[in-house]
């Protein structure tokens, strides 16, 4: 029997009952004395021969005949109601999925096998693609604490969705945990960055699922990343860069006495008291390096010693005699090994302390009395960081108190407000990070006359590939040498407290 389907006449249909059909339409039903299951089959235009439906006493079952070679096999291709007809949607319309089916056993696939494989990506849910690209990062080259902390919060973050199956992730899903994490919870920044890891955990997924397209057994790879209209959300470069003037989070430190040789004198009068944190800003900042870089420094003569090869570490040589030392970071931001000459300041308090730190492998060892402290090296720079903004702060504080009371006492007036109302109204002078220092470096590089941009892309370790002629023309270690001298120069001039070997020819 056979007529064309439709949602409503296929409700109709149960084994108590018989459909009335004319010239291939069904046009009402009929009842039977003895209730007996059949199968009827789909006339409607453009639907794949043989595809029924089998009308039984528990349930209703879309079926398809089809002539594979010299057989007939017929298939199950799902319940009814979960499956019906003129759905428009690939996974519940059965004629779609009669017409794909049909289209598998005629190349000769496994059908059985091809449910398999369809079932593992319907049960295949975004916390499996998050945590398999966890996975496969941390087996890559190089991986990097903060991208581990920071997919890893991204998880975190996505708890309520990481249930969800693929096939049920679309914009709403963007749209909701945008909705959470930036609006409700007011985290725009993470939102950002916990949807940017998303993207790039599809993107690792899909591309597996295409490089397995030639031994799979279906073509229903998913081929569309949902998490790419989350870029219409993330603020452009422009607009991070707008946002971070007007909330001055990036601050390098002015290269001029009230500033830099401030900020300088401060920091070695606390050398006395911790000359680890001291000694590991200096370098950083005559180094232009990021934290993490300058603080897995070893010293390279120790390495042998320590059963370590110098390939796999950040080393920090220093020759015999009177020689300059030199730098070579290895996995850093950029993917590159990066070499930097020191200056002889920095080469200096090197000596000092390889000297007197005769027994460490680490340039900075790690300061921590905690037995539970995983890092074998220095690692605790924001503290140091908040002694030292608080020291500034309250030098500055001095420093204005003196210049306002001053004006009064000289006309024979009491300051209207006192000391204590006055601190209260006196506005932050002194906020910076670490990494500010890598910004000061920079900055001063760039305001030195003369300085070969070339020479302060190659000492900021910048990456070159999208400069041809960069990556052609590189400055050799005798230029990179006599330009970080002039750079440290610079750097330290200011300074008053500091020794002044740095300025000898």
């Amino acid at each position: 029997m056979r007529f064309t389907f439709t949602q409503d006449n296929l409700a109709k249909l149960s084994p108590a009952v018989r459909p009335i059909v004319k010239d291939g339409r069904m046009v009402g039903i009929e009842k039977v004395a003895v209730p007996k299951q059949y199968i009827v089959y789909d006339a409607g235009a453009n639907v794949a021969p043989g595809f029924g439906m089998y009308v039984g006493a528990r349930r209703k079952t879309f079926v398809l005949q089809t002539r594979v070679g010299p057989r007939v096999t017929k298939v199950v291709l799902g319940d009814y109601p979960r499956l019906n007809v003129n759905t428009g949607d690939a996974l519940t319309d059965a004629r779609l999925i009669a017409s794909d089916t049909r289209f598998a056993m005629k190349r000769g696939e496994d059908i059985q096998q091809l449910r398999t494989e369809e079932r593992v990506i319907v049960a295949t849910t975004l916390g499996d693609v998050l945590r398999n690209y966890l996975h496969q990062y941390l087996r890559g080259k190089n991986p990097r604490p903060n991208s581990i902390k920071a997919i890893e919060a991204a998880i975190r973050r996505l708890q309520p969705w990481l249930g969800k199956s693929l096939r049920s992730i679309g914009s709403a899903t963007v749209d909701d945990i945008w909705q959470l994490i930036a609006v409700d919870q007011g985290h725009r920044t993470a939102a950002e960055q916990t949807l940017m890891w998303c993207r790039a955990a599809f993107n690792v997924h899909i591309e597996r699922q295409q490089a397995d397209r030639n031994r799979a057994s279906f073509d229903s790879e998913l081929l569309v990343n949902p998490f790419n209209i989350a870029r219409r959300k993330m603020r452009t470069r422009s607009e991070l860069e707008a946002q971070y003037d007007d909330n001055k989070v990036r601050n390098p430190v002015a290269n001029t006495p009230e500033r830099l040789g401030v900020w300088l004198d401060a920091l070695w009068a606390k050398r006395s008291q911790n000359r680890d944190a001291v000694d590991y800003m200096v370098l950083t900042l005559l180094l232009g390096a990021r934290r993490s870089e300058t603080a897995q420094l070893v010293w390279r003569d120790r390495l042998l010693a320590a059963g370590q090869k110098e390939v796999d570490c950040s080393v920090l040589t220093l020759p015999d005699g009177d020689g300059l030392g030199q730098v070579t970071f290895r996995g850093t931001k950029s993917g590159s090994t990066h070499s930097v000459p020191l200056g002889r300041f920095a080469t200096w308090l090197m000596r000092l302390r390889h000297g007197d730190y005769h027994d460490q492998l680490y340039v900075f060892p790690s300061s921590s009395k905690n037995p539970a402290t995983k890092s074998p090296h220095y690692n605790s720079p924001r503290e140091f960081v908040d002694s030292m903004r608080t020291t500034l702060e309250k030098h500055s504080l001095l420093a204005a108190w003196g210049t306002y009371s001053m004006a009064y006492t000289a006309k024979g007036q009491e300051p209207p407000l006192p000391f204590e109302q006055f601190a209260l109204t006196f506005p932050p002078q002194w906020k910076f990070t670490m990494h500010d220092l890598r910004r000061t470096f920079c900055t001063v590089a760039v305001n030195i006359e003369g300085m070969p941009y070339a020479v302060v892309q190659q000492l900021m370790n910048h990456s070159q590939m999208g400069n041809i002629t960069a990556r052609y023309g590189k400055p050799n270690q005798e230029a990179l040498r006599k330009h970080m001298q002039e750079l440290e120069n610079e750097l330290l001039r200011h300074a008053t407290t500091l020794p002044k070997m740095q300025m000898k020819a």
